[in-house]
């Protein structure tokens, strides 16, 4: 409010206001020193923060101009971040290839680095992300990112369920999937119309 934000409904900004939450969704990630960590979605940089007191780098993506220079100045002493602005997609099916080549380049600068994400996710791209970053050259060795609950039951439903899908076949082909918390709206700002959870 102090700087004049206004979320943004068409690129799925609710911002996990709970930091206890925003902690545990950090630690769940499990970042170690030769991890290189994929956030989508920076926001006022909070979860950045965290993730980059642990992992080799962090690469993290924010298409929103304002919260962007805001997230750049409270990161600024941390020169294991790479901020991009932009899209992190280039399409539905794809990941934008300057995303991929950011994480690669840090992969590259130690032997041994791994690659995760962990992110609270915009609504609006967090089925794309998940399942396009499963098929790019350089697979996550684990994703943790908060979803909107109902995501969540899709991608770790089981056969013959309401909410058994082509995703949750995809999702369950190439991945352990699990539950890790399920989140009320209360927890975020503004106020999603529904639950979220952090999956894994």
């Amino acid at each position: 409010r102090e700087v004049g934000l206004v979320p943004d409904a068409r690129h799925g900004q609710n911002f996990l206001v709970d930091l206890n939450l925003v902690r545990i969704l950090a630690e769940e990630a499990e970042v170690g020193p030769l991890d290189v960590v994929l956030e989508v979605g920076t926001g006022t940089g909070s979860l950045t923060g965290m993730l980059a007191e642990n992992a080799a780098a962090v690469v993290t993506v924010e298409l929103d101009h304002q919260l962007y220079q805001l997230a750049r100045e409270e990161l600024a002493d941390c020169d294991n971040v790479v901020m991009l602005q932009q899209d992190a997609l280039q399409n539905k099916n794809r990941m934008d290839p300057a995303v991929l080549a950011a994480v690669r380049e840090q992969l590259q600068r130690e032997p041994g680095r791994r690659f995760k994400l962990a992110a609270n996710l915009p609504y609006n791209i967090a089925t794309p992300i998940l399942s396009n970053l499963l098929s790019t050259d350089i697979v996550p060795v684990s994703m943790t990112a908060t979803i909107q609950k109902e995501l969540a039951d899709r991608i770790t439903a089981r056969p013959s369920t309401k909410d058994y899908s082509a995703l949750s076949i995809w999702m369950q082909a190439l991945c352990d999937r699990r539950i890790l918390r399920i989140l009320p709206p209360s927890v975020f700002w503004p106020r999603p119309k529904v639950h979220s959870a952090i999956v894994q």
